[in-house]
C-alpha cells in the first residue's frame, strides 16, 4: 500500500487511500491474479487539465451489493468527481476494450483541453496521463518537424488514433 504517489495530484491520493481504507474496514477483498478472485481489481483515476475527475473501479467479481456499497461511499466522500464509473471484469486479463463501462454518477467522460481544443476522454480512451507534459510533447513535435504557420496562426498537427473525441 502506497500512501502518497508523487506522480499524481493529491486528490488522486486521497481517493485511492479512501478506497483502500474503506475496503479494509468493510471486508472487501482485493483481487488475486493467481486464482482470478477478489472484488477490487484495478482503479483508474484521471484528473483533467480542466479540473474534472474520472474514477473507474474495476471489479473482479459481480457482486452488485458490495459494488454499490463502495461506489456510494466514494460518491459521498468525493462529490467533486465528475465521472464515477465501474467495470466488472471476470476475464483472466485486464483489458477493457471488450468490457461494458457502467456510469454510476455523472458523465461517461471528462474533458481535456489543449490550445483551445477540447477532447472527450472516456475510460477506454488513450490520452496522455500527464496532460501538461502532453502539451510539451506536441510543442516539441512541431518544433522538431520544423512546422511553420502563417502569421498569427499555429501550425496544424494531427494526432491520429488516440481514441478520444475532439468536440
Amino acid at each position: 500500500h502506497i500512501d502518497n504517489c508523487l506522480l499524481q495530484d493529491d486528490t488522486g491520493n486521497q481517493i485511492r487511500n479512501f478506497i483502500y481504507e474503506f475496503a479494509e474496514q468493510n471486508g472487501l477483498s482485493f483481487y488475486n491474479i493467481r486464482n482470478n478472485s477478489g472484488l477490487l481489481r484495478t482503479l483508474m483515476i484521471r484528473i483533467s487539465s480542466t479540473g474534472e475527475i474520472m474514477v473507474c473501479v474495476f471489479f473482479g467479481e459481480n457482486d452488485p451489493d458490495r459494488i454499490r456499497l463502495l461506489l456510494e461511499a466514494v460518491e459521498k466522500r468525493f462529490p467533486q468527481i465528475s465521472s464515477l464509473l465501474y467495470v466488472v471484469n471476470l476475464k483472466l486479463n485486464d483489458t477493457i476494450s471488450d468490457q461494458q463501462v457502467v456510469t454510476f454518477k455523472g458523465e461517461d467522460y471528462i474533458v481535456e483541453e489543449m490550445e483551445g481544443l477540447r477532447f472527450r476522454v472516456n475510460a477506454k480512451s488513450f490520452y496522455q496521463t500527464n496532460s501538461r507534459q502532453a502539451y510539451e510533447l506536441y510543442k516539441t513535435v512541431r518544433r522538431f518537424a520544423g512546422l511553420e504557420a502563417a502569421e498569427g496562426e499555429k501550425p496544424l498537427v494531427y494526432d491520429l488514433y488516440t481514441g478520444c473525441l475532439l468536440y
